[in-house]
């Protein structure tokens, strides 16, 4: 009987010990359109990020207002994690809502001005600024803009006011930009412009965010700019053409951001 009872407890013993090795404890991070992150929570903070390091080591951030609901400490066997839905598609990566931001970008405009008909033009921005919410962020900015094959160029200072769009998903990877300020303008005496001054300067932009697991976000809008300028040029004759100019374009900007 001894025998049979000291059998008993080492067949129950070897059934027990590999059942409870193969679970483990995880945390579970559902997103609110049923995504789900499982992994190790390495930083939550509330209203702000939570951080998690994924099963295949992964570490990936994502913003506390896109989370439904955080699970610490689930019991799962490998079985179970490895059927965890969502984990197919991962990483999953969510772009930020709040914070600093920088945006650097390019820009490609075309449209009509006065006494040229269709030109075309291009520039760079940079703009600084912090999201205080999803639907309400504020930006200061420089950039150069030339909007003409005559070499008229334009120096804007501006501020800008910026949303993230509601959406299905909730991402709010849609944006809106509002953009006013004023530019300066100087003579550029090789290419015959004697004299410049800027003027009041203005764009709205609708455009699209994609973020990258290296924590940039790639940025693609398209909207109209107004721009207003005085240019005075002297001639072949020795005459001095002096012109009003009141440049109307569609620009198309890509360009690469940051948070801090």
């Amino acid at each position: 009987m001894k025998e049979n009872a000291l059998l008993l407890m080492l067949l129950l013993t070897a059934i027990w010990l590999p059942a409870n090795a193969q679970k483990s404890n995880i945390d579970v991070v559902t997103m609110k359109d049923g995504r789900k992150l499982s992994g190790k929570i390495m930083q939550y903070s509330p209203g702000s990020i939570v951080r998690i390091e994924q099963m295949d080591g992964t570490i990936i951030e994502v913003s506390d207002e896109d989370v439904a609901k955080i699970q610490q400490g689930v019991e799962l066997s490998k079985a179970e994690v490895k059927l965890l839905p969502g984990d197919e598609n991962l990483p999953i990566i969510t772009a930020k809502t709040h914070g600093l931001y920088t945006a650097s970008m390019l820009s490609f405009a075309a449209g009509n001005s006065d006494n040229e008909g269709i030109s075309l033009g291009a520039g760079f921005s940079q703009v600084f600024g912090y999201q205080i919410s999803r639907s309400l962020g504020l930006g200061a900015g420089f950039a150069i803009d030339n909007y003409s094959r005559r070499g008229e160029t334009v120096y804007p200072l501006f501020g800008e006011v910026r949303s993230f769009l509601p959406s299905k998903k909730g991402n709010g990877n849609f944006y809106a930009v509002l953009a006013g300020g004023y530019s300066l303008a100087f003579s550029r005496k090789q290419l015959d412009i004697t004299g410049a001054e800027g003027g009041v300067f203005g764009q709205f932009a609708v455009g699209y965010r994609a973020a990258t697991t290296e924590g940039l976000e790639i940025y693609v809008d398209l909207g109209p700019r107004y721009q207003h300028a005085h240019f005075e040029r002297k001639l072949y004759n020795g005459d001095i053409e002096k012109r009003d100019v009141d440049f109307r374009r569609i620009v198309i900007r890509v360009g690469l951001g940051l948070w801090k």
